[in-house]
């Protein structure tokens, strides 16, 4: 199982699209709406890390979103 935190950026007022499109994607577990550097943070739960890179792929790849972070949990 892999485990990882995805931090997203977004472009201003694009928040909540991103995040919709966000929870529409398979095994996200958790996302949530944050103020500071970033915008949106995501739990991703997968059976592997190829998958969870993926998944990271398939969130960059949203329109509005500038920049991530992915932090994986060992």
């Amino acid at each position: 199982m892999a485990l990882g935190y995805v931090a997203v950026h977004c472009d201003t007022g694009k928040e909540l699209h991103v995040f919709d499109r966000i929870m529409d994607i398979r095994k996200v577990r958790e996302a949530n709406i944050v103020m500071g550097l970033y915008d949106i943070m995501c739990k991703l739960e997968t059976d592997s890390t190829q998958e969870l890179e993926n998944m990271v792929m398939k969130i960059r790849k949203i329109p509005h979103v500038q920049t991530t972070m992915t932090l994986l949990v060992i």
